[in-house]
């Protein structure tokens, strides 16, 4: 009797799980048709959108718009091609986003506090491509970041630093920040601090100084290279060494070589150092904005 029941029971089960294994495979198979039609609305919109960018590429190029409204009209017909497409997408598929977003539990403002970023960087992309505070190749600094412009997309800014770092920075991020635009006649100036031994001459220090950075190559002759006390113990003086970079030297390479021939320097006179404290660089003849 028991036998009978659990054989019974063990047949009604596996009945059970093959309907269902059936079920899904009819509705599989019964989306394909959806799921096929969506992939080539997938492609096709991917081709449209390259036809579309190219010949909005085509014929921006004869005009005399600048870089950055041709890479925004650009970009902007790109990204409504691929709108129309999802919308377009979504409806063959027979989705209801709306159910979906309930389902997720996501109200209007859930969805609009998400977006909220997406929307500000969006916005800010438009305006600083509209605006132009700085182009694709200037040289700038936003905030702590300073590189050249590689792109300005409607979410990011790609920066390559000098020591060849790609940065890339959210637009609204970007838009309330303060923007330093580097001219391309500008040089850089280098700030070194210096210490050394109070029983050193300062005078045939400044002078060992002046003459091994003015031979480097990529230091500017003008302004001229400064070195002065900044302050004293009866140990210590403290210096600072100024020189400026030429525009079309390479700011790391150049201080390196400073650094190195100013510690070559003073092993030749035999002049002890103490601990070296952080280089600064900074930006002359600079251009800013907020």
């Amino acid at each position: 009797m028991l036998l009978a029941i659990l054989q019974k029971t063990f047949a009604d089960v596996w009945e059970q799980i093959g309907q269902a294994y059936t079920n899904v495979w009819l509705r599989t198979i019964g989306f394909l048709p959806e799921l096929g039609s969506a992939l080539f609305v997938i492609v096709f919109t991917w081709l449209t959108a390259r036809f579309v960018r190219s010949t909005i590429r085509q014929a921006m190029a004869k005009t005399s718009a600048d870089q950055n409204i041709q890479s925004l009209v650009i970009k902007i017909g790109g990204i409504f091609t691929w709108l129309i497409g999802l919308t377009v997408m979504i409806s063959v598929l027979k989705v209801d986003a709306a159910g979906i977003f309930a389902a997720l539990g996501l109200t209007g403002a859930a969805l609009g506090f998400a977006v909220r970023d997406i929307i500000a960087n969006f916005i800010s992309g438009i305006v600083l491509l509209s605006s132009r505070p700085f182009k694709i190749g200037d040289s700038v600094t936003i905030e702590t970041y300073e590189g050249v412009v590689e792109d300005l997309a409607i979410r990011a800014t790609i920066l390559r630093t000098v020591d060849g770092k790609e940065v890339t920075i959210p637009n609204a991020k970007v838009f309330n920040a303060v923007v330093t635009k580097h001219t391309p006649q500008s040089s850089r100036r280098i700030v070194i601090p210096l210490g050394i031994n109070a029983d050193s001459s300062f005078e045939q220090v400044k002078d060992l100084i002046l003459s091994t950075i003015s031979s480097i190559e990529g230091v500017a002759s003008e302004p001229p290279i400064v070195a002065n006390i900044t302050n004293f113990s009866g140990t210590v003086i403290n210096l600072e060494v100024w020189f400026w970079v030429a525009p079309e030297a390479s700011i790391l390479a150049t201080s390196n070589q400073v650094k190195l021939a100013i510690k070559e320097a003073f092993e030749r006179e035999n002049i002890k150092l103490t601990p070296s404290p952080t280089i600064a660089i900074l930006q002359e003849n600079k251009k800013t904005t907020t």
